[in-house]
């Protein structure tokens, strides 16, 4: 008739039989308990029609989840309105006709049920009229199954729509941050290339340090989120690579304050704002240039400031891939808890960074 296939399938399918117990069980039951306090005046009264209740309430319960989960959900889920129409009508129809001939035809045969319900069912199905109550067949029944089937498919479909969001999400966060990385050692392997030309001696370091900042893009950048620790100790590597590069040319100051050990970032969100200082803002200094990177955490905020010199007469260089990446995952990442702004005076360029940290 159905098949479960997921957890979802059957945590739907619990909220369907709950739902179907309630109608055919629960709530005549407590129908019956408010007219026995309010109009009786003595509340145990409904016993006396629980065995009805529960007898019919099965048949019922047999005739509804038919209904429901061979023809309805189907038309439902699809959008198929003239089926539901017409199924409609026929339940109806057949509605009326199972009360006669199914159920006041079995409760006789059945051992267990009292002589009193037994006489009552008989009488209905010896009845040569037969009636068809429309209205509270559609009030109370079909609408109420048809109104839930509707509910159903509009909390599946946000469901799914929301897991649909979600592997977009990663997806792009993935294609984003495979872009990033061969844009950070294209840029850190021009840096070796242009000192082992010179024989430097800083090529090894600047080597060892490399390593050190590959190990933790190979084993951590895949992970959705790092130790806030572990991602200023790459940006501190980062600021050494560059300090060794430029030496004594430009001055470059890192001051890093608050960081605990236990907060959590998104990986190498914070590399490109570092990296484009360096790579758009003093690559054309010679003795003048400056990089500062101010970074502090509170209890509930990250706050990162990156300011540079501009070179005199730089012409614009192509590029920019990180800061633009960095902004859309600032958008998926932390819609609402963040602030980035930038400002360029012809002198400065200076980019700040909030993150309202939970």
């Amino acid at each position: 008739m159905f098949k479960l296939q997921t957890k979802t399938d059957w945590k739907y399918f619990k909220i369907e039989l709950f739902f179907f117990i309630f109608i055919c069980y629960i709530g005549s039951i407590i129908s019956d308990i408010e007219y026995s306090f309010y109009e009786q005046h003595d509340v145990w009264k409904f016993t006396d029609a629980l065995e009805y209740r529960l007898v019919v309430g099965t048949f019922y319960l047999l005739f509804y989840s038919v209904y429901y989960w061979v023809f309805l959900k189907g038309y439902v889920f699809k959008k198929k309105v003239i089926p539901i129409v017409i199924s409609i009508a026929c339940f109806i129809i057949l509605s009326h006709l199972y009360d006669k001939y199914v159920m006041n035809w079995s409760i006789p045969k059945m051992s267990f049920i009292s002589d009193e319900l037994k006489a009552r069912a008989l009488k209905d199905y010896n009845r040569t009229t037969l009636f068809f109550i429309i209205s509270y067949t559609l009030n109370r029944i079909l609408f109420t199954i048809i109104g839930f089937a509707f509910l159903l498919r509009s909390l599946q479909q946000d469901e799914q729509l929301k897991v649909l969001k979600e592997q977009q999400l990663i997806a792009e966060l993935t294609y984003l941050k495979a872009q990033l990385q061969p844009h950070f050692f294209f840029n850190t392997l021009n840096n070796i290339y242009a000192l082992a030309l010179k024989q430097s001696k800083d090529t090894a370091p600047l080597v060892a340090k490399l390593s050190e900042m590959m190990r933790y893009i190979l084993y951590q950048s895949d992970q959705k989120m790092v130790l806030l620790k572990d991602e200023i100790a790459f940006i501190r590597n980062y600021v050494e690579v560059e300090n060794i590069r430029y030496r004594s040319a430009i001055t470059i100051n890192l001051d890093i304050q608050g960081i605990d050990s236990h907060s959590t970032i998104s990986p190498l969100l914070l590399l490109p704002f570092v990296e484009n200082a360096f790579k758009h803002g003093i690559a054309e200094e010679i003795s003048t240039g400056f990089v500062t990177i101010v970074i502090c955490k509170n209890e509930e905020e990250f706050i990162m400031e990156v300011s540079n010199s501009i070179a005199m007469q730089q012409e614009p260089k192509t590029g920019g891939i990180g800061l633009v990446n960095v902004a859309k995952r600032l958008e998926i990442l932390y819609p609402d808890q963040y602030q980035l702004t930038t400002q360029n005076d012809g002198k400065v360029y200076q980019v700040s960074l909030t993150l309202t940290m939970k």
